[in-house]
């Protein structure tokens, strides 16, 4: 099966539509690849470490809920008292003692002052055949990440992999208070109206 198949492409909106209709429950849809099912049967080591890395990919994506305190509910339908949040198998520590600068900046940029100036790493490649745009996000400590892929529509591809990686960027950007250091980094070769489009 390849990524032009109409019956994956199917499945692809099949999924999409229930993601988009069950949106407050917490569905995951995790695609077992054929190699995995074919090493069971041959190789037992190599089996299992597939697995593993299955199990963790599952649970990188599975989201964790988090009940805001209070001492009663005002209204039924009031405010949500429930979210959910990424919570990774592991991340990187943080420093034991924390710089914090005094500012006099107005408007304030960040209301975070302890993670002022923290990385976020995005990266991006094109596929081989071009057609389709995949980019990653993660900050500095692997708090929180998340993927994209983008199917190209029109003839200006540089300029369409700007937009969604852009865009994508800033969309993960916002989930955080924080005065971001953004990196852009991209597998291939970067051209020239690729990297003057922004």
């Amino acid at each position: 099966m390849t990524v032009t198949s109409p019956i994956l492409r199917q499945l692809f909106a099949t999924v999409k539509r229930a993601l988009k209709t069950y949106s407050e429950a917490q569905i995951v849809f995790q695609f077992v690849p054929e190699q995995i099912i074919i090493d069971s049967l041959e190789n037992s080591a190599s089996y299992d470490l597939n697995l593993e890395l299955l199990c963790h990919s599952l649970y990188e994506r599975i989201l964790l809920p988090v009940d805001r305190c209070m001492s009663r509910r005002f209204f039924e339908h009031g405010e949500r008292i429930r979210n959910y949040f990424q919570e990774p198998a592991f991340t990187l520590a943080r420093p034991i003692h924390n710089g914090v600068k005094f500012l006099r900046q107005a408007p304030l940029r960040s209301l975070d002052v302890v993670d002022r100036h923290t990385l976020l790493h995005v990266g991006y490649q094109v596929s081989p055949c071009g057609k389709w745009i995949m980019a990653a996000c993660v900050d500095q400590r692997g708090e929180a990440h998340d993927l994209g892929v983008w199917f190209t529509q029109s003839d200006t591809l540089e300029t369409e992999i700007v937009v969604h990686v852009w865009d994508f960027a800033l969309k993960f950007a916002r989930r955080a208070n924080v005065e971001w250091r953004i990196v852009f980094a991209k597998l291939g070769v970067m051209g020239v109206t690729e990297l003057d489009s922004k």
